[in-house]
């Protein structure tokens, strides 16, 4: 199994390009996703400048970024696929796309979104960037088997799908084996965070009987992370492993000391289940 550390670092826009760069090497991480939104180092109206700046920065400190975070929507690129080419001068080979709503009529949904993935497909095909698409709670693809029904067919050269175990254990997790083995080559991705739960007693006499989750780090969250990568050793994965620091955002020196336990915990993992990343 070959696996890059990478980051989505949401909560560290208050640092330069080249702090970050040396937070990065500094927690044992490999590289950066490039962040695509505003308020952060590259911005959809500044795309075209800053992606490749950013790039440039990066690979100054030695890290070499092909991942990008965005919140493209698959019908924005198919009308305007500029940003696609712009990913990929600046050597970006995969991109998350922005996620699918999930809306009442699940049916008529998943439908739609199929075909937008289809057009998709031929726009990353031309621009020879794969289009990613992640897991996650409260869309309409929580889940592998909700994946796979969308992407089946499609050439997983140019759509491929991010499992996330935090995202999935809120409301999409299935046997590991059985989602890893059922994306085969359609999973190149995997978003790296957890999540605890817990009891509110305020709010036993609710219908979920006061249990919630919330975000914690992998060595302490309740995914297991040994089957995790167990079945992605199993099935020969080769992909980006985006790490998500989502908790003590408000306190980041607390934060990287975590995510770099965090680093450690899954390096370990690795070592003992599949002999290393």
């Amino acid at each position: 199994m070959r696996a890059t550390f990478s980051i989505f670092p949401k909560f560290y826009q208050h640092l330069s390009a080249e702090q970050l760069a040396a937070m990065v090497r500094s927690v044992g991480l490999d590289t950066t996703n490039l962040v695509v939104r505003d308020g952060y180092w590259v911005t959809p109206a500044g795309l075209e400048r800053e992606a490749p700046a950013f790039v440039k920065a990066m690979a100054a400190a030695g890290l070499k970024v092909r991942f990008a975070t965005t919140g493209y929507a698959p019908r924005e690129l198919s009308a305007d696929a500029e940003p696609l080419r712009v990913l990929a001068d600046c050597g970006i080979a995969e991109f998350r796309m922005g996620y699918f709503e999930a809306k009442p009529e699940v049916r008529s949904a998943r439908s739609e979104a199929r075909e937008q993935l289809e057009d998709l497909a031929e726009v990353c095909e031309r621009h020879k960037v794969r289009g990613v698409l992640q897991l996650h709670q409260n869309t309409l693809v929580p889940s592998a088997s909700a994946a796979y029904a969308l992407v089946r067919g499609l050439p997983s050269e140019w759509i491929g799908v991010e499992i996330d175990p935090g995202n999935q254990a809120f409301e999409g997790f299935e046997s590991w084996n059985q989602a890893v083995r059922l994306l085969d080559d359609y999973c190149v991705a995997v978003g790296v965070k957890d999540v605890e739960v817990y009891r509110d007693a305020k709010a036993a006499a609710e219908p979920a009987k006061g249990w919630k989750r919330r975000w914690t780090t992998i060595d302490e969250g309740v995914t297991n992370w040994h089957d995790v990568i167990g079945a992605l050793h199993g099935a020969g994965f080769e992909g980006t492993f985006v790490f998500m620091p989502f908790y003590d955002a408000k306190d980041p020196e607390r934060m990287t000391a975590k995510l770099a336990r965090e680093v450690a915990y899954l390096r370990r993992v690795m070592a003992e289940v599949a002999g290393g990343a």
